[in-house]
């Protein structure tokens, strides 16, 4: 799998300095979820829209650097969660997420992201990831 990041207008979006993150399996697009991020009582949450039929799925998480390793996690006792936005409407979904990512060396990231619904875990998923020399976030409309 592949990626790359494209910056988002912020008047489309509405959020700060969004960015779509665009993940391929070869030419075919396979995942996009648009990223920014918030502060809450001096707390800094990731703010993450992942597009869907009329509606979307949002994750909330609070950032956290321990011993070297950034914690990304959507439990806690602030604005962290997954979400559906669907019109007007928020709703909270009985799932929850957690990242561990860590630099093994520079431009060689891991990170474990593991997911659990109704507190039972479901999901877990190893990366590795490569930065490409010389590529940055393009501008999209």
């Amino acid at each position: 799998m592949t990626g790359e990041i494209k910056k988002i207008d912020t008047r489309v979006d509405g959020r700060v300095k969004p960015r779509a993150w665009i993940r391929k399996v070869g030419e075919q697009t396979a995942f996009v979820a648009i990223y920014s991020q918030h502060n809450t009582a001096g707390r800094t949450y990731m703010n993450i829209a992942l597009p869907l039929p009329y509606s979307s799925m949002i994750g909330i998480l609070q950032l956290e650097e321990i011993e070297g390793q950034l914690i990304l996690t959507s439990e806690g006792s602030g604005d962290e969660g997954i979400y559906l936005a669907a019109g007007k409407f928020l709703f909270k979904l009985p799932l929850s997420e957690h990242y561990t990512i860590i630099e093994t060396h520079k431009g060689h990231l891991t990170a474990l992201h593991k997911m659990k619904i109704f507190g039972i875990p479901f999901l877990r998923i190893d990366y590795r990831i490569i930065e490409k020399s010389g590529n940055g976030p393009e501008d999209v409309g």
